[in-house]
C-alpha cells in the first residue's frame, strides 16, 4: 500500500488504495459456447450488493450468506483505483486546534467528481485517523456536501505524523480504502523513528469505562495467511454481570479496526452475528458476547482497536495481537 504525505503546506494527495477483492468469478467466465447469447440493457444493469458486507455481491437478487440481510441493488461495479484529493484548513494543521478536512473523490477515468456512494453500516464514508505510533485512534465521518465532498472537523492530539484511512464504496466500482498521510506543526521527528513498535499484550483482558473486556483469540495463536475469530465477553466491572445492554452503533453490535504494526495492513471487521434489519434499533439490547472474523495477512504484530456502544457512550478498547509464521 503506497501513502502519500500531507506536510506543513499542503501537498497535492494522490489515491492510495488498499489491494482490492476481485470481481465475483461468475462476472467474469466467458460464455459456455461459441454461440453469444444478447443480453439486455436490464440484465446488464442487475447487480447486488449486501449493505454491511460490501465484499458480498451478486448479479442477482437474494441474501446476503453473512448476515442474511437483502442485497441491495446498485450499479455494476467496474475495477478502477478512485483518486483522491485531501485539503486541510487551515493548510498548516496545528495540534491541540480545530481543522477541516475536505476530501475530493473523482473517477479515474473521466476526473469527475463522484457524488454518489454505496451507505455501509449507515455511512457512505469511514474515516480512521491514527498516530503513526498506533497510540492514537479516532473513526470518525464527514458528511458529505452538496458538491460530492466530504468534509469533517477534528482536532489532533499531540505534534506528529498521522495515517488516514478513506474507507469508501462508490456507486459503479469497488469498496476501496485511500491511505493517506498528515504532518502537523511542530513535529521535529523522523517518519521512521515514528513508527510503531508493538509488543503483544500479555493478559487479553481489560476494564475501561466500567465494561471488563475479555478477548479470546481462535486460534489461540493466530496464524499470518489465516482467518481468525476475535471473541469478546463483556463484564459490569462493578456488578460482575454479563453486559446485556450493549446498543446499536453503525447497524452493529460493534466496530474493530486491525493494522499491522508497519501500517501496511488494514482489516475492517464487523461483528459476525449481524442485526435484523427490519427491527426497531433504539430498543435493541446486545450482549455479552461479540465475535469478530479477521484475516491477518502476515506474521507480526497488529494493534487491535474494537468499539461498542452502551448507555450512549462509545468505548473503544485497545489490544495488541501478534500473528505467527505457519
Amino acid at each position: 500500500m503506497r501513502r502519500s504525505t500531507l506536510a506543513l503546506v499542503l501537498l497535492p494527495a494522490l489515491l492510495v488504495l488498499s489491494s482490492l477483492p476481485a470481481l465475483p468469478q461468475k462476472l467474469r467466465a466467458p460464455p459456455q459456447s461459441g454461440q453469444q447469447t444478447p443480453v439486455s440493457n436490464k440484465q446488464q444493469d442487475e447487480f447486488y450488493v449486501c449493505p454491511m458486507h460490501p465484499e458480498v455481491m451478486s448479479d442477482k437478487p437474494g441474501k446476503c450468506p453473512r448476515c442474511a440481510m437483502t442485497l441491495e441493488r446498485t450499479r455494476r461495479p467496474e475495477e478502477a483505483e478512485y483518486e483522491v484529493r485531501l485539503q486541510t484548513t487551515p493548510k498548516i494543521v496545528k495540534p491541540g486546534e480545530k481543522f477541516r478536512l475536505t476530501f475530493f473523490i473523482s473517477h479515474p477515468k473521466t476526473g469527475a467528481p463522484v457524488k454518489d456512494f454505496n451507505i455501509v453500516h449507515d455511512m457512505p464514508f469511514h474515516l480512521f485517523v491514527v498516530s503513526e505510533d498506533l497510540n492514537y485512534f479516532a473513526h470518525i465521518h464527514p458528511e458529505q456536501q452538496r458538491d460530492g465532498r466530504f468534509a469533517i472537523e477534528t482536532m489532533l492530539p499531540r505534534p506528529g505524523s498521522y495515517l488516514i484511512y478513506c474507507d469508501v464504496f462508490p456507486v459503479g466500482g469497488m469498496p476501496q480504502v485511500a491511505h493517506l498521510s498528515l504532518i502537523t506543526a511542530g513535529f521535529h521527528g523522523d517518519l521512521y523513528a515514528s513508527q510503531a513498535e508493538l509488543e503483544p499484550d500479555q493478559s487479553l483482558s481489560k476494564t475501561i469505562a466500567g465494561v471488563r473486556f475479555d478477548l479470546t483469540l481462535n486460534p489461540a495463536e493466530p496464524v499470518g495467511g489465516k482467518p481468525a475469530t476475535l471473541k469478546y465477553h463483556l463484564t459490569d466491572d462493578q456488578t460482575g454481570e454479563p453486559v446485556r445492554d450493549l446498543q446499536p452503533y453503525l447497524g452493529a453490535w460493534g466496530h474493530t479496526l486491525i493494522l499491522s504494526e508497519d501500517a501496511r495492513d488494514y482489516i475492517h471487521s464487523h461483528p459476525t452475528e449481524m442485526l435484523p434489519g427490519d427491527l426497531d434499533r433504539t430498543r435493541m439490547k446486545g450482549g455479552p458476547d461479540v465475535s469478530f472474523d479477521a484475516f491477518l495477512p502476515r506474521p507480526g504484530r497488529y494493534r487491535v482497536w474494537s468499539q461498542f456502544q452502551r448507555q450512549g457512550q462509545l468505548i473503544t478498547v485497545v489490544f495488541t495481537i501478534g500473528a505467527k509464521r505457519l
